[in-house]
C-alpha cells in the first residue's frame, strides 16, 4: 500500500508539472481572421518550401498610375511555417526602396508603392526541404 501511494504521489506530482506548463490561451497571440477585413482580392496558391519565389501575390508585376494606394494583405498561412514576403519597389524618381515582413504564421501587413511606381513580391515559405505548401493571399487597395 505504501508503495503504491508513493507511485500515486509521483504520478501526480509529475501530471501537476506538466499541466502547469501549458499557458493559458489568453496569454496566446490572437488569431489573424481574414474573413473579417473586407479583403476584395483572394488568391489560393502553392509555393516550394525554402526558395524565394516572385508573384506571390498572384502578379508577375505591377504598377500604380498617378494614384497612390497602400495595399493590405492578410496571409493565411500553416501555423507551423514562416512565410518571408518581400516588396521591391521603384518609384518614377527612379529610387528604390524594400518592404520585408518575416513574423512567423498568419499575418496581416501593409507596403504603400506610392504614385507612379511599379513593384514585384517575392516569397519564402520556410518547411522540410522539397514541400508544397498552400497559402491563400487576401488582399485589399486603400487609396491614400
Amino acid at each position: 500500500m505504501k508503495r503504491t501511494i508513493s507511485v500515486l504521489a509521483a504520478t501526480i506530482g509529475v501530471l501537476g508539472a506538466t499541466l502547469t506548463a501549458i499557458s493559458p490561451a489568453s496569454a496566446a497571440t490572437p488569431a489573424v481572421d481574414c474573413s473579417t477585413g473586407g479583403y476584395t482580392r483572394v488568391v489560393n496558391s502553392f509555393v516550394p518550401t525554402n526558395v524565394q519565389r516572385a508573384a506571390v501575390d498572384g502578379r508577375i508585376y505591377m504598377a500604380n498610375g498617378p494614384v497612390a494606394y497602400t495595399y493590405e494583405v492578410c496571409l493565411d498561412i500553416p501555423d507551423t511555417s514562416t512565410f518571408t514576403i518581400e516588396v521591391r519597389m521603384r518609384a518614377a524618381d527612379g529610387s528604390t526602396s524594400v518592404f520585408v515582413d518575416d513574423r512567423p504564421g498568419d499575418k496581416v501587413f501593409s507596403y504603400s508603392p506610392g504614385a507612379n511606381s511599379f513593384w514585384q513580391v517575392y516569397g519564402t515559405m520556410t518547411g522540410p526541404d522539397s514541400t508544397y505548401i498552400y497559402y491563400t493571399w487576401n488582399e485589399k487597395q486603400i487609396p491614400e
